[in-house]
């Protein structure tokens, strides 16, 4: 299983819990979808026979708990729910990008190598538009920098004052 998805189900779960615990009213007691009164006993069973009783003071002790409980730690287990939720999305969409840019760049790298008129060498692929490493280019052409132009001095202007340490 995906960490994000792990991540992302317990924080879902979290919200969840807290969820039922916040909507439980402790003074509503029920028994299946009977309300109980005091007095009344809860029976559970299991084909005919009965395998537990609970009485109605029994039932309202562990709701009141159940409410005690959640109003101590029931903020918190939103707050983990939310956070872990929000941190299990983040990864997935983070890791759905990654995967993307990294098909993007396959196919970028495809389409590069698929040029006529390239020559293929290992290691490093230079971009169209920019002359090959070494001294040769595609069809035997050879790079050459263009001219660079040198600085005259302007007719009848005293050229720059003379720098302090450089010969004259």
């Amino acid at each position: 299983m995906k960490r994000w998805a792990f991540v992302l189900i317990v924080g879902i779960g979290f919200l969840v819990v807290t969820l039922l615990f916040s909507r439980e009213d402790p003074n509503l007691i029920k028994c299946g979808s009977r309300i109980m009164g005091p007095g009344d006993v809860c029976e559970s069973t299991k084909g005919s026979r009965v395998v537990d009783e609970d009485t109605y003071d029994e039932m309202k002790a562990a709701a009141e708990s159940r409410a005690e409980t959640f109003r101590d730690h029931g903020l918190w287990m939103a707050g983990v729910g939310v956070a872990l939720t929000g941190l299990g999305a983040t990864m997935l969409i983070r890791g759905k990008r990654r995967k993307d840019r990294a098909l993007a760049a396959a196919r970028q790298d495809a389409q590069w190598q698929a040029q006529p008129g390239f020559p293929q060498q290992q290691g490093f692929q230079q971009p169209p538009g920019f002359p090959q490493q070494g001294s040769q280019q595609a069809h035997g052409a050879r790079f050459q920098a263009p001219p660079q132009p040198q600085w005259q001095p302007v007719p009848g202007q005293p050229p720059y004052p003379p720098q302090a340490g450089w010969p004259q």
